[in-house]
């Protein structure tokens, strides 16, 4: 069994960090002192192990790399340029230390963002809160929910679904190890395995965002809560009609069978975003998923070209089981 955090204290695991993690080796002080930003963006998310993830789902690095790639996606959703991350962690003193510093490594593996600081405290159980600063340039142009304009095409940046069972799955394969990631016990079908590799390792849109902005699109969303619920705040947010036009195509092959609850599933981290009706990103990957129409804010959904009702849209923080 490997050190475990009690026995080197606080202080001690701090130190431990600045050792080994690249970047952190320059913090100390109380505060980071960051270069000149012409345009801040700046998001949070919070993850705590048994509601958002477990720790053996996937090895350290990889769970660290998930939950950076998930809270940048806000950035990239505003079309901003990457910068900085501070972690503040809660702590169990029983964890292991190699755990920990295997941990950070995800954090700290992205060559564009400087994982710049945060705080650790003790606590139950583990739980990590990133707060994210990227570079938005000229406010004018950022991405934001409020843009969508009638007649725009929806486009999605990639397939959808991947979160749909995805704990299930992942407690049958007995979690995912190796490279490239495997079931550990019970072997999946490869398209499964494939949707599991997608959902333990997605990859923010950073670079997808800033294409957007220079073509002249202007209304973008992350998928983190499911296809349906963004779409609902698009409508929202704009004032604008949105016909979701869902088929076999925009989902992995894994979920075809249950395209409406993959839409609500949540956990893509992929853009959706509305452009002019005269662009075309089906050459970056992207899928077309729908439109947006003069009105008030409602949502139409056509299930392989027929209009159907929808019970839930998606995932709400606030919901009680």
């Amino acid at each position: 069994m490997g050190q475990r955090l009690f026995e080197l204290g606080e202080r001690g695991v701090i130190r431990r960090l600045r050792e080994t993690i690249p970047g952190l080796d320059v913090i100390g002080d109380d505060s980071a002192v960051l270069t000149s930003i012409a345009c801040p963006v700046v998001t949070t998310d919070s993850f705590f192990e048994g509601t958002h993830f477990h720790r053996w789902w996937a090895p350290p690095q990889v769970l660290g790399r998930r939950l950076l790639e998930a809270t940048l996606s806000d950035i990239a959703a505003m079309g901003a340029g990457t910068g900085w991350v501070f972690a503040a962690v809660t702590l169990d003193p029983e964890m292991e230390l190699d755990w920990l510093l295997s941990f950070y490594r995800g954090l700290a593996q992205r060559d564009d963002v400087v994982l710049a600081g945060g705080e650790t405290v003790r606590g139950p159980r583990f739980g990590v809160t990133l707060t994210a600063i990227g570079e938005g340039s000229d406010p004018e142009t950022i991405l934001r929910r409020s843009s969508l304009m009638p007649g725009d095409i929806l486009w999605a940046g990639g397939l959808v679904g991947r979160a749909l069972d995805a704990p299930r799955l992942l407690s049958e394969a007995g979690g995912m190890m190796g490279d490239p990631l495997t079931p550990m016990k019970n072997k999946l079908d490869g398209e499964f395995t494939d949707q599991l590799r997608a959902f333990l390792c997605p990859r923010a849109q950073l670079k997808l965002s800033w294409r957007l902005r220079e073509a002249g699109v202007r209304c973008a969303i992350d998928i983190s809560d499911g296809l349906l619920s963004e779409a609902r705040h698009l409508c929202d947010e704009s004032a604008v009609n949105i016909i979701l036009e869902l088929d076999d195509s925009i989902f992995f092959s894994s979920v075809r069978g249950r395209l409406l609850e993959a839409s609500a599933a949540g956990e893509d981290f992929i853009l959706l975003f509305g452009a002019p009706s005269g662009l075309d990103f089906s050459g970056s990957g992207c899928l077309r998923v729908g439109r947006a129409e003069a009105g008030r804010g409602g949502l139409k959904v056509l299930l392989r070209g027929m209009e159907v009702e929808v019970d839930s849209i998606g995932y709400d923080h606030m919901e009680v089981d």
